[in-house]
């Protein structure tokens, strides 16, 4: 268990960016010490997102459940939470005193052309992993016309959507609905 808090610690503490920058590199590092296959991540993946809460606490939850039970979480989560809370803490201090530096914000915009580079990596992986058919392809235009709407019907309306989804992939009628 302590190899689990210290490499979920190790991810938190150097990764720049949180949460979906996190992703891959946690993808990594559990391909790497044979912890987990891709299959399995793709799909512990698919269950963090649906969960409500930051994206790399549920994975390290669920990836310490899977591994070692509750204690497993326990000591994941507690290995990915730690490093942000004291970052941000000394962060913070550091950004409001030189808010103003041009070496900051310099610092701060490589920072997140990293990030969208990482991130775009994460979603080609998705996407080519992903059996694609017409229905999907709907089902993911719609949801961003619905989200483009910011309409008050927009959460019953994509919780009918995720409903029918569900119902269509557990009833097997790929080819009939």
């Amino acid at each position: 268990m302590l190899k689990l808090f210290l490499t979920f610690f190790k991810i938190s503490a150097l990764t720049i960016g949180g949460g979906y920058a996190m992703v891959p590199v946690i993808q990594k590092n559990l391909e790497k010490k044979g912890w987990m296959s891709d299959e399995d991540f793709y799909t512990l993946l698919t269950i963090a997102q649906a969960l409500p809460g930051p994206i790399a606490f549920n994975i390290s939850w669920l990836t310490g459940k899977k591994l070692n039970g509750f204690k497993g979480a326990l000591f994941a989560s507690l290995g990915v939470m730690i490093p942000p809370f004291f970052a941000i803490v000394l962060a913070s201090s550091i950004i409001m005193k030189y808010q103003d530096n041009i070496y900051l914000q310099r610092f701060l915009r490589g920072a997140y052309g990293a990030l969208l580079g990482m991130i775009s990596g994460l979603v080609y992986k998705l996407y080519k992993n992903q059996s694609w058919n017409l229905y999907k392809i709907m089902l993911i235009i719609f949801s961003l016309i619905i989200v483009y709407m910011k309409s008050d019907l927009m959460i019953p309306i994509f919780v009918a959507i995720v409903l029918f989804a569900y119902i269509k992939e557990n009833r097997g009628c790929d080819k009939k609905c």
